[in-house]
């Protein structure tokens, strides 16, 4: 069933990042095309394990991919797992949470300590 949030859909962006059976490596990890116009809510991240973890996203139109650092939408704020196996945030402070039908997100590990799986989730309202 899809909720709604002021009348508009809600909808789940999900990357995951995978070490393989070791632990994750910094760095660029993957893209995702978004093909719907949408505002990011919360971002929800869950581990295999207990850790710490930090991840940039980065946002880019199709016409001018790839991304890079400078491209990044979390300000100082990016999805942090601290000592624990979960995150949550529905602040994201100075986050740029506006997503244009067509934008590519990338995904950058930025520091890791002892996990070797995480689940990123973006809650979004279509617009």
């Amino acid at each position: 069933a899809v909720k709604a949030d002021a009348g508009l859909p809600v909808a789940t962006i999900t990357f995951i990042i995978d070490g393989g059976g070791s632990v994750i490596t910094t760095g660029q990890k993957g893209h995702l095309e978004i093909p719907f116009a949408c505002t990011i809510n919360r971002v929800t991240m869950l581990a295999d394990r207990a850790g710490s973890i930090e991840v940039d996203i980065w946002k880019k139109a199709y016409a001018t991919f790839p991304p890079a650092d400078g491209d990044s939408i979390t300000a100082a704020a990016p999805p942090t797992i601290t000592t624990a196996q979960k995150s949550q945030d529905s602040t994201l402070t100075d986050w740029t949470t506006a997503i244009t039908a067509g934008d590519i997100l990338a995904f950058n590990v930025d520091s890791i300590t002892g996990i070797q799986r995480v689940t990123i989730s973006l809650k979004v309202t279509k617009t």
